[in-house]
């Protein structure tokens, strides 16, 4: 699927004080869209969105799969698993998206209040919760460093009014991970790297607070592959590491990019285009050739499907043969191993892509969906303008 994970290669040196590092992008990540299931484990490409910073960074061989709407999961794409999207009483539109609109796109700014919001939520981090308990002081004191701050304030409110929507919290998990934080569409998990817990709590706030916009990101329906995703999650990073009065290890990609959105919104988009290859800005484009980058993607994904699909069945015509021929079982283990399960894999991976391409194709197909991006796109960019000194 189309991988939408910003991944950047790093190296750290860490202090008792500061780390240093360098970054090599690779590639960045998707939003939006409910979610569900696909069978298996996936790899290669991950539809994840991830932040950059001080730690060892190598390409995932990991594939998070989004969830479609039932009525847009096109029918090349059989294996897909689809979960039904719960929507809200007397409303046509699913839960997560009521409950985002154009307040969880906006860094800084105040939240549009709903006009039948009932549910006000007790306090600030109650959106979120750490995978193992052993791992709540840690969060508790991330979220406390955000609190500090207005932006931070801002997208804990969203997401605690997100949680009494949809009824569940955004967990995050603590893991060893190639990155320094991804938000995983399709388990809706976000995972933050290990080395966080060794590291200042300010230090990792606004990557946090870059994460969460993800989350928040996730329940608009937007094209998963606009870069105008990423812009406002380092807008609202850089909001962050502002109020906070701190600064990002020197010479990270976090560092990089304040650097470059502090000298303007349309430098800082020109140099990101570049980190982040295979997203596309709707700015400086017309719709139309919006919709046939996403078009060009997708017939690209169908020659990856067809070029696995003969993968897939010339592996298992090799362990058709392998067994009648009598061959040790161990051996047939080994070759479905080595090529069958590699090949079904990247069979998914395709699938899960073509599925968000038929996804934003299906919302730009209509009016509504159209004058959503287009509106979100010139709202994020001028807030990213607004951050030049």
């Amino acid at each position: 699927m189309r991988m939408i994970c910003a991944f950047v290669v790093l190296s750290l040196a860490r202090t008792a004080s500061a780390a240093v590092l360098t970054a090599v992008p690779v590639r960045p990540l998707p939003l939006s869209a409910p979610a569900a299931a696909v069978f298996g484990s996936v790899c290669a490409s991950a539809h994840v969105m991830a932040a950059p910073l001080p730690l060892s960074f190598a390409a995932s061989g990991m594939l998070y799969a989004p969830a479609l709407l039932p009525a847009l999961v096109p029918a090349a794409v059989p294996a897909l698993a689809v979960a039904p999207v719960a929507a809200a009483v007397d409303s046509p539109a699913p839960v997560e998206a009521e409950s985002a609109r154009a307040a969880a796109a906006f860094d800084g700014s105040l939240p549009v209040p709903s006009q039948n919001e009932t549910v006000v939520p007790a306090a600030l981090g109650d959106g979120l919760r750490a995978m193992r308990t052993d791992d709540e002081p840690w969060l508790a004191s991330v979220v406390g460093e955000l609190i500090r701050t207005r932006t931070g304030r801002r997208v804990l409110r969203d997401i605690a009014r997100l949680e009494s929507r949809r009824g569940y919290p955004v967990i995050v998990e603590v893991a060893r991970i190639s990155n320094n934080g991804e938000f995983r569409y399709d388990s809706d998990i976000l995972v933050m790297d290990a080395s966080h817990r060794r590291s200042d709590p300010a230090l990792v706030a606004p990557i946090m607070a870059h994460e969460l916009q993800h989350v928040l990101q996730r329940a608009m329906e937007l094209p998963t592959d606009a870069l105008e995703l990423e812009i406002e999650s380092y807008t609202v990073e850089n909001h962050v590491w502002s109020e906070l009065g701190v600064a990002p290890p020197r010479g990270s990609f976090a560092a990089q990019a304040r650097r470059r959105l502090m000298r303007g919104g349309d430098v800082f988009v020109s140099w990101l285009a570049q980190q982040y290859k295979n997203n596309f800005s709707l700015h400086g484009r017309t719709m139309a050739e919006y919709i046939r980058k996403v078009m060009e993607q997708r017939a690209g994904t169908l020659k990856r499907i067809a070029r696995a699909e003969k993968d897939v069945a010339i592996a298992e015509r090799a362990v058709e043969v392998m067994r009648a021929s009598g061959m040790p079982e161990t051996a047939v283990a080994a070759h479905e191993r080595e090529a069958l399960e590699p090949a079904q894999r990247r069979l998914k991976e395709a699938q899960v892509t073509l599925a968000w391409s038929e996804r934003d194709l299906a919302l730009l197909s209509d009016d509504a969906g159209r004058a959503r991006f287009r509106a979100y796109s010139r709202g994020v960019i001028r807030r990213a303008r607004a951050l030049a000194h």
